[in-house]
């Protein structure tokens, strides 16, 4: 019998959207900006992918909030991200052997691998931006000067943390792309 597949609230897909555009944002304006403190020779582009970054990073620490508003707020959801418990759990096992034997997990809120994967995912850019938002605050006008000392620790977490975004980044649409290939189904998170 074929297992029940929860389809995404349309909250969580407006939400899933803009959290996807702003981690990209985020993700390709970090690798050339500089700030503007360290204005000696560099182009005036580097600081505005700073200052967009900025900003863009402001918003997403926004959607981050939204998203875990959601996560508290709808049970399936929550169990979809952390399947540590009961038939979610069953299906992470589930899914395990079938990726074994070359069968992709089913799509939908059903937990399993690709839900465990995205908590992660969710975990990795809640710290982000957790550390961007501190950071923002610890640049002296928004990035004219040079922050105190202490901005030094936020910024390493920061820096560290981005590793395993951009591994999940390209994880993430490497999967959904050889997904939506075997089965159209799961652009379904992208219907309005």
């Amino acid at each position: 019998m074929p297992e029940e597949i929860q389809e995404w609230p349309r909250s969580t897909r407006w939400i899933h959207a803009g959290f996807a555009l702003a981690v990209t944002l985020l993700l390709f304006s970090e690798l050339d900006m500089k700030a503007i403190w360290k204005k000696v020779g560099e182009l005036p582009f580097r600081h505005l992918l700073f200052h967009m970054h900025m900003w863009i990073g402001m918003f997403a620490a926004v959607i981050v909030v939204a998203f875990w508003v959601q996560v508290f707020s709808n049970k399936n959801l929550r169990s979809h991200l952390f399947p540590y418990s009961g038939p979610y759990l069953d299906n992470v096992c589930t899914d395990i052997r079938g990726l074994a034997s070359r069968k992709l997990p089913p799509s939908g809120m059903r937990g399993g691998v690709p839900g465990m994967v995205h908590g992660f995912g969710l975990a990795a850019v809640t710290g982000m931006a957790l550390l961007g938002f501190i950071m923002f605050f610890l640049i002296p006008n928004y990035g004219v000067a040079a922050p105190m000392g202490f901005y030094q620790l936020p910024k390493k977490m920061h820096d560290f943390l981005s590793s395993f975004v951009w591994l999940y980044w390209w994880g993430h649409i490497g999967m959904a792309t050889l997904h939506a290939s075997k089965s159209p189904v799961i652009l379904r998170i992208f219907r309005p």
